[in-house]
């Protein structure tokens, strides 16, 4: 035969003080919700335990070398890196004019701000004798600005060749993703790109971590000038 448990008894007749006739009162509803929350709580410090911030050292310079088929022509194309995190910037190929940020689209129909800018986070052009460095977000509502950070000073010259402070792209992650661009400055339409026959976003990325350096080669894309074709590139993150 059970015991049935009341207030004043537990089983084996043992009881426990309770402040009105000297025994406390044993509520089993009350142990159990105290278990339950016992165990949630344990599972939960168990779960934030597990989260681990990744942390890496990242590197405080940054140094390009893009070498092209033939001489660079700076008075007939403009030279672009433009840099993304963990995802491929993407670009407008032909027939879409390649414009930056700011300037005046003779596409109108093409949302740009909506399309390409988001997914840079800032770059690099060489553009006559010098490197401007513009750095994101882009939107419609602001103009960004332009800053000249180097000279050019390559006549005669098949590469080029550019270092800059990380700190300008703001905050990095492990992965910084790329794509190195030439675009004739007459028709703004996008000659050569990392990618085969200049159609698709580039896969190239490079580690941030201090001390990487990583290289690749593009295909040689028939029909452009030879000052617009990519050979290959090597970064270097120090």
């Amino acid at each position: 035969m059970k015991t049935q448990i009341t207030n004043n008894q537990v089983p084996n007749n043992k009881q426990i003080p309770n402040s009105k006739n000297g025994h406390w009162a044993l509520n089993i509803g009350n142990y159990l919700v105290i278990g339950i929350w016992s165990l949630v709580i344990a599972a939960m410090l168990s779960g934030c335990a597990k989260v681990v911030t990744p942390v890496f050292t990242a590197g405080k310079h940054i140094t390009m070398e893009i070498n092209y088929k033939a001489n660079i022509d700076t008075t007939a194309n403009k030279y672009y890196i433009i840099f993304n995190n963990n995802s491929a910037p993407l670009l407008p190929f032909m027939p879409v004019q390649f414009v930056e940020p700011g300037e005046t689209p003779a596409q109108p129909e093409v949302d740009y701000y909506g399309q390409y800018y988001p997914t840079w986070k800032s770059y690099v052009v060489l553009d006559g004798n010098s490197f401007s460095f513009v750095k994101g977000p882009f939107t419609s509502e602001a103009v960004p600005t332009k800053e000249v950070i180097a000279t050019w000073s390559g006549a005669e010259s098949d590469q080029i060749s550019i270092t800059f402070d990380t700190a300008r792209l703001g905050t990095l992650t492990e992965r910084l993703n790329f794509d190195i661009v030439s675009v004739d400055k007459t028709s703004k339409l996008v000659k050569d790109n990392l990618s085969p026959l200049n159609s698709s976003p580039s896969t190239s990325y490079v580690f941030t971590i201090t001390d990487t350096t990583a290289t690749g080669s593009d295909e040689a894309t028939p029909g452009i000038p030879e000052s617009v074709d990519i050979l290959n590139w090597r970064i270097l993150v120090q």
